[in-house]
């Protein structure tokens, strides 16, 4: 017989104790709660690349779809990473960087909506411009990366106690 397949050594099994239980429960309950948030921001964020596809069809305006794309990649990147067991630290930092993006992306929205188009630039919409719409994307990722952030609340603590155990 192998040993790969059969180990030699009984496992030592590991007691948690009534703290370390509670923290479990809370963590799940928090992971739950933010893939809920998450999944309602992806379908959020899909129904603005709907509905801004649709009216933002020339020049500058594409910047409000490229926008609602990468909130909806935010969102199915947020689903994946808070349904997968062990998601690693570094993936985490790059969708909450995505999230920020796209939250500055509706503060420079509406910016652009203040402004407006420069002179000379291609075809013009005459409608007028909601200046705190793009704001939807701030708001959209702010709760997109709280959420990440809560969710993956056990994967930061099992780092933080890492870390410190190297200390």
């Amino acid at each position: 017989m192998s040993s790969v397949s059969h180990p030699t050594e009984a496992a030592v099994p590991v007691r948690s104790t009534p703290a370390d239980a509670a923290t479990e429960a809370r963590d799940r309950t928090f992971r739950r709660a933010a893939l809920g948030v998450s999944v309602v921001v992806l379908i959020w964020s899909f129904v603005e690349i709907v509905s801004l596809a649709t009216r933002h069809t020339t020049g500058p305006e594409l910047y409000g779809v490229l926008v609602a794309v990468l909130a909806t990649g935010a969102g199915v990147a947020n689903v994946v990473v808070l349904r997968s067991p062990r998601a690693r630290a570094l993936v985490v930092v790059a969708v909450l960087v995505v999230w920020a993006v796209v939250a500055l992306g509706g503060i420079a929205g509406t910016v652009a909506h203040v402004v407006g188009p420069p002179m000379g630039e291609g075809p013009v919409d005459p409608r007028p411009r909601p200046i705190p719409a793009p704001l939807v994307f701030t708001l959209l990722g702010l709760m997109g990366g709280a959420a990440l952030l809560l969710g993956q609340r056990a994967t930061f603590r099992s780092l933080r106690r890492s870390w410190k155990e190297s200390f």
